[in-house]
């Protein structure tokens, strides 16, 4: 039988509505056939309301973003976690395995922790069984993941040709960089961009207060940051909306576990913040070297521990604990 990640009770995900100005954002308009390179000439940025419309500022991505970043201090490291996995809900897991595996040359198939799904490199993504649809709405920390690719244009005809369906054209930007957003099974969706590499390349989420999430992932968990020193607090104020796309951008920051980044833009919309559980993308999953030592000084630190240890596979172990905006990390156990 398929095992199931935690889930919280409804009543545990709800979280406290923002207060900064609603920003009403409509992307509806991104041609779904025979999409084109678009040129944009000034550095734009991203962001879906629905999945399927979506814009990415790679500019952004490799200079706003990082720039802002580099504000976030230098806090001193827990013993550092690496990233272990993703992983996703589907009502039909082979399927969506099947996908991955055809759409990515360099994944593999993989059982990891009774869970199936497949490798990339040294990280896996895990699919388990939902009666039900998962949700797709943008209301969690959680927005997307995805692999890199150096050839994008040759890459994104292959996709094509492939039977792969995009939710955005390819996009050139001012930097140079060049990115597309894919439909995933399950109404996810999966990002390729520019890279030296096919690897898995990065988790893009979004916090209310994007250096404080930062701040959090390098002091509790051993985030690497190439933050320098910040002297104002984390809670920073949200830039004002630009066009295109009316898209608030700023402050955002970036933080590594192993090769993977975490990159963290600012949530868009006020409302409740629920749990990632649920969601096509469930949870992430950081791997550490000793699970009780590394619960116990997380509960000191004040981290909400969701599930205690428990088994995870033939011999491995893993727990579940809240991270900010509510996101669900398991921390499994190095073997």
């Amino acid at each position: 039988m398929t095992k199931k990640p935690q889930r919280l009770r409804d009543s545990e995900k709800k979280r406290t509505p923002r207060k900064h100005e609603r920003h009403e954002i409509f992307f509806d308009q991104f041609p779904n056939e025979n999409p084109s390179i678009n040129s944009w000439s000034s550095c734009v940025s991203w962001l879906p309301f629905s999945v399927y419309s979506v814009s990415l500022c790679l500019c952004g991505l490799f200079v706003v973003m990082f720039s802002a970043a580099w504000q976030v201090p230098v806090l001193a490291q827990a013993s550092g976690a690496g990233f272990h996995h993703v992983h996703l809900n589907s009502t039909d897991p082979a399927k969506a395995i099947a996908w991955y595996l055809k759409t990515f040359t360099v994944t593999s198939k993989a059982t990891v922790g009774g869970f199936d799904g497949v490798a990339s490199e040294k990280m896996f993504v895990l699919v388990s069984k939902t009666t039900a649809p998962p949700s797709t709405a943008l209301d969690s920390a959680i927005w997307h993941f995805g692999w890199g690719s150096p050839d994008m244009a040759a890459d994104f005809a292959m996709h094509q040709a492939n039977g792969v369906e995009f939710a955005t054209p390819l996009s050139k930007l001012a930097s140079g960089t060049v990115f597309a957003y894919m439909k995933a099974p399950d109404g996810g969706m999966v990002e390729i961009n520019s890279a030296a590499s096919r690897a898995f390349v990065h988790v893009h989420l979004t916090a209310e207060h994007p250096l404080c999430a930062a701040d959090w992932y390098v002091r509790h968990l051993g985030a690497v940051t190439r933050a320098a020193p910040r002297t104002g607090p984390c809670e920073a104020p949200y830039g004002a909306p630009s066009e295109p796309l009316a898209v608030i951008r700023s402050p955002a920051a970036t933080v590594r576990f192993d090769e993977i980044s975490l990159i963290i833009y600012p949530r868009q919309r006020p409302g409740p913040v629920v749990s990632s559980a649920g969601h096509v993308v469930d949870h992430i999953a950081l791997s550490v070297n000793d699970l009780a030592a590394t619960l116990k000084r997380l509960e000191g630190e004040g981290v909400r521990v969701l599930r205690g240890s428990q088994a995870f596979g033939s011999g491995g172990k893993s727990a579940f604990v809240e991270g900010p905006d509510a996101i669900v990390i398991e921390l499994v156990e190095r073997l």
